[in-house]
């Protein structure tokens, strides 16, 4: 029936994932068996042949592992609708699929399209090897709305956000203007750096100015923000008022919380602590703070926001073994990074209070799986 998959394809998938291996044990033995054989054979012509099947040509790995995630979910869905075991899935099913998605899953426009993509190799792939001819579409694609993806996709993974912080250390620490250790070319190059950090001319930068570079601001900004998921304007409206560094915690009063008309009470990490403890204790020998609650402004004295802020993290990314890959990384991808962790670690409830969302709903759409701590849960979600 199907073509006869090579032997030797390194697959970067498991056949069948941990979650329709449960789902399968309500069926005989014999169609587990069967399903690992369709699998394969799927999976095998998606990495051989499936882009291009006349030139030979496959998938990159990256989208043969999100097609079988994909398409194993909609197995499952399939098994439960039909209350038996089958392989079969035509049009009519995969339209049911996605309006099941569309009415009663969190997914979003952009997800639901990828689930839509990943159907259609599915019907290439009995078109190409079985001589059906589908050529299937979702009739209801022209209403799914095209979303902003940094939004939706883009997200600092948790190791990420700690070389975030350990680069606001770095961006912020200066050796003394007058150590020993530091030759003449090191002390000349640091002075060209705070004159265009301070913009002063170089020849006015002395030993205060390498003192005020020692600074706690970036790295209380930073920590409040990963512990938080602070947004921009939320950053631009923090006060000293908030803190409540003795029960390691932050509050955010009703009518300074964004989307919500209650206080929020969230947590802060020891870091943070630590860190805006040290900052307060800075921050009062500033001029720039004498009349303002504010925790932090930029050096103009105004709040910060998403310019300001997303200029602060191309200085912190500058310094990290961050890279970007196709991700647009800019100071919201800490609040999507920020809810994957508390998901991850705490569990979604955790997530949405620390995340202060309304409703948990909406932090589900915020939560990315990272498959080195949460494989056999990414699989579930999937």
């Amino acid at each position: 029936m199907f073509d006869k998959p090579q032997d030797d394809v390194d697959l970067p998938v498991p056949i069948v994932s941990e979650p329709n291996y449960d789902a399968l044990e309500q069926f005989a033995p014999l169609k587990t068996e069967d399903y690992e054989s369709f699998k394969r054979d799927f999976l095998t012509w998606l990495a051989t042949k499936g882009k291009r099947p006349f030139r030979g040509d496959g998938y990159a790995d990256t989208t043969v592992h999100t097609t079988h995630y994909k398409i194993e979910m909609a197995y499952r869905w399939l098994w439960e609708q039909e209350g038996k075991y089958t392989t079969s899935f035509d049009g009519e099913k995969g339209e049911a699929f996605i309006d099941t998605l569309v009415t009663e899953s969190p997914k979003t426009d952009n997800e639901i399209k990828i689930f839509i993509k990943c159907l259609k190799r599915l019907f290439k792939w009995f078109d190409n090897t079985t001589g059906t001819n589908y050529d299937w579409s979702y009739s209801k694609s022209d209403q799914l709305r095209s979303e902003d993806n940094s939004k939706s996709i883009h997200y600092f993974r948790q190791w990420e956000l700690g070389e975030l912080y350990d680069a606001a250390l770095d961006f912020g620490s200066f050796k003394s203007y007058r150590n020993k250790g530091m030759s003449d070319k090191e002390r000349k190059r640091l002075k060209i750096y705070l004159a265009q950090r301070f913009e002063k001319p170089k020849e006015e930068i002395g030993a205060a100015d390498f003192e005020k570079a020692n600074s706690w601001k970036f790295p209380s900004l930073t920590s409040m923000s990963i512990d938080l998921g602070l947004r921009p304007i939320e950053v631009g409206r923090a006060s000293v008022n908030w803190l409540n560094l003795s029960e390691n915690e932050v509050v955010i009063p009703h009518d300074e919380s964004t989307k919500n008309a209650e206080p929020w009470e969230c947590a802060l990490s020891n870091r943070s602590v630590n860190a805006l403890e040290r900052w307060l204790e800075e921050r009062r020998q500033y001029d720039l703070y004498d009349e303002t609650d504010a925790l932090w402004v930029t050096k103009y004295g105004n709040p910060y926001d998403s310019s300001s802020l997303n200029r602060l993290l191309d200085n912190l990314l500058e310094r990290t073994d961050v890279t970007p890959g196709n991700r647009d990384l800019t100071w919201y991808a800490i609040r999507r990074g920020c809810a994957t962790m508390w998901a991850n670690n705490a569990g979604l409830d955790a997530a949405r209070e620390q995340l202060r969302h309304k409703r948990l709903k909406t932090t589900m759409r915020y939560v990315k799986s990272e498959s080195s701590k949460r494989t056999s849960i990414a699989n579930d979600l999937w």
